[in-house]
């Protein structure tokens, strides 16, 4: 299928010149931010950290983490939108690490750098082939025991839009949107490599959207902690005898008691 990804970057400069707040309206961004505050709250999701938001825009949302303490990075192809998203981090008074780069790209970050990684509402723009090569490099730069959290649309609301074969949307011939049905969106999640911890579906009348936390268990801790000690639920009292600043274990503890190791 025919992709443009950089196409996206004819819309931000639309968008910025009509005075407009990002990609999505006020309201959007708002019912973003709820379900992201909501997703943030659980003890396994780290609270600070290196956190990078994959498809960042315009940095509505990154900005806004950074606020909360995280030593926030955003990436989009867009240069108008990295622009936006640096003007924004500056009247916010925080310092987020903006860089203009593709998803599918990501060699300026090393192997394991990140705490969190964030799909904003990037993943259902990534078509056919890209999107486990998205997905591996998401599990690639995140850390044994952090979180990947994902917001995607999903499920029928908007099937009419889909191409029934493909279930992309397309413009003229360019696939711009996946609307994956929720289990297959699932299963791709889980052929990269990831353990999914959470999953549920949003609905309104436009649109569904998945919302699933996710992470990546190390080598380290399938090597310590045989699968009886999480029956008993001996992990949470282990839990306080390591530090996460270096080995990222109580974290994985924490995921390993909910993914049923």
């Amino acid at each position: 299928m025919k992709t443009c990804y950089e196409m996206h970057d004819r819309r931000y400069k639309m968008l910025k010149d009509e005075g407009q707040p990002g990609w999505d309206p006020c309201e959007v961004c708002e019912k973003f931010r709820g379900c992201l505050e909501e997703t943030l709250k659980p003890e396994y999701v780290p609270k600070r950290g290196r956190l990078l938001e994959l498809g960042c825009g315009a940095g509505n949302i990154t900005v806004w983490l950074a606020e909360k303490g995280y030593e926030a990075y955003g990436v989009d192809i867009a240069p108008t939108a990295i622009e936006w998203a640096m003007q924004r981090a500056q009247k916010h008074g925080v310092s987020v690490d903006f860089r203009v780069g593709s998803v599918l790209d990501l060699h300026d970050f090393p192997d394991g750098y990140f705490d969190v990684v964030l799909d904003g509402h990037c993943l259902h723009c990534i078509i056919g082939d890209d999107r486990p090569v998205f997905l591996k490099n998401a599990l690639r730069i995140l850390r044994p025991g952090g979180a990947f959290l994902v917001n995607t649309m999903c499920g029928e609301t908007m099937a009419a839009q889909c191409d029934p074969a493909s279930r992309c949307i397309f413009v003229d011939d360019i696939a711009v949107r996946y609307i994956g049905l929720p289990e297959s969106i699932l299963e791709e999640i889980r052929a990269a490599g990831f353990e999914i911890v959470s999953s549920n579906v949003v609905s309104d009348e436009e649109s569904q959207d998945l919302l699933v936390t996710a992470t990546r268990i190390g080598k380290a801790w399938r090597a310590i902690s045989p699968a009886s000690h999480i029956v008993s639920g001996l992990n949470q009292s282990w839990a306080g005898a390591f530090s996460d600043d270096e080995t990222g274990l109580e974290s994985e503890m924490l995921w390993a008691g909910l993914i049923g190791f």
